[in-house]
């Protein structure tokens, strides 16, 4: 008897291609229990890395979002450009990428982001401070560290200025570091890191305005 992954890689095959029904077909093994920001970097969306993937999961939640979002909604979420916006909702509007997001619907891979992991699109505590994570943590993921920032309102960044709120910083911490020192930009160690993030959350949370950092390094 044929699987339903062997009937719908044939069916796949027929419309995209040998060579991309190949790699469609293996993310469909993979993916069913993956995080949805892996299924849209899978897809292959021109511009969309990883770091792009994950923005768009958070900010939309599912896919079923993501397809209905104007361009001028993709415009403004935080750390999508124009070129990406443009990219995304050119790639969402080709008939057979559609298509294609129907079959993997169906054929059981995730297409949403767990309520908990959402980007509230609302002001959260810390709305308009800005992050930067460097080195290794040892009880999360940076991508984990990110997310967790990310819900309560603060957006992560890859480099480090005067208008940086904080550093993160974990084991074996770069030029990051080095380059916080220099500015004068306030650094939390790991326990600082985790006591913020405990009390901007439900059953700690405080109000945006009350909101402050813990001791710094």
């Amino acid at each position: 008897m044929t699987s339903t992954s062997e009937r719908e890689g044939k069916a796949i095959e027929r419309r995209f291609g040998e060579k991309n029904a190949a790699k469609v077909v293996e993310q469909i093994a993979r993916s069913r229990n993956n995080d949805f920001w892996r299924v849209i970097y899978a897809l292959g969306i021109r511009h969309i890395g990883e770091r792009g993937a994950q923005v768009l999961a958070r900010a939309f939640g599912s896919m079923e979002a993501l397809e209905a979002a104007s361009l001028e909604a993709l415009q403004s979420t935080n750390e999508i450009g124009p070129v990406l916006a443009e990219s995304a909702r050119s790639w969402l509007d080709e008939p057979r990428n559609r298509e294609l997001v129907s079959r993997l619907r169906a054929a059981g891979v995730r297409m949403e982001v767990p309520e908990s992991e959402r980007v509230s699109a609302g002001p959260g505590p810390l709305t308009g401070r800005t992050y930067v994570i460097t080195g290794t943590l040892s009880s999360m993921t940076r991508e984990d560290a990110t997310a967790a920032l990310e819900r309560l309102g603060a957006k992560v960044s890859g480099s480090v200025s005067k208008k940086t709120t904080a550093v993160i910083v974990g084991e074996e911490a770069g030029s990051k570091a080095d380059k916080a020192r220099t500015l004068g930009v306030t650094m939390l160690d790991e326990a600082a890191f985790k006591a913020l993030i405990a009390q901007n959350t439900e059953g700690g949370r405080l109000s945006s305005a009350q909101s402050h950092e813990p001791k710094s390094l």
